[in-house]
């Protein structure tokens, strides 16, 4: 009988160890929508504020506005940026062999995809405390 309780013990616990385990980010991915952001925000201010409609219809019309500019910059500052990388990559193609230049190309996708796959899984784990970098000997 003791038998049979120790290993009922061990069963749940190695369960609620193993569930403490599970990360918080494994349901389905949301659909950003930065018009719907803007009304949340606008809704949430509506509430904490006691906004007035003539308030609301105001505060509403520039969330949109931050949201609608937001999303022009970051489409710019990537435009921007995959200017950039393709003229570097054009500079290594005349720089290298074109073997070379195949091997750089590999271990470019290589990282590209090491790099997706880090912002998939977010910045749990390791990452703890206030500051990333932290050591406990610094603090104090």
């Amino acid at each position: 009988m003791k038998k049979l309780i120790l290993a009922f013990v061990v069963l749940v616990a190695v369960s609620i160890g193993a569930f403490a385990q599970k990360g918080g980010n494994n349901g389905p991915k949301k659909e950003f929508n930065p018009e719907k952001m803007a009304e949340k925000r606008s809704e949430k201010l509506k509430a904490d504020l006691k906004l007035t409609e003539q308030q609301f219809a105001a505060v509403s019309k520039l969330n949109k506005a931050s949201v609608a500019n937001r999303e022009a910059e970051r489409k710019e500052m990537k435009a921007k940026h995959d200017a950039k990388k393709s003229a570097y990559k054009n500079e290594m193609k005349k720089i290298l062999t074109p073997e070379q230049y195949k091997t750089f190309e590999e271990k470019m996708a290589t990282n590209e995809s090491r790099r997706k796959e880090g912002m998939r899984k977010g910045r749990g784990g390791k990452h703890a405390g206030p500051h990333h970098g932290a050591r406990p000997e610094n603090k104090g």
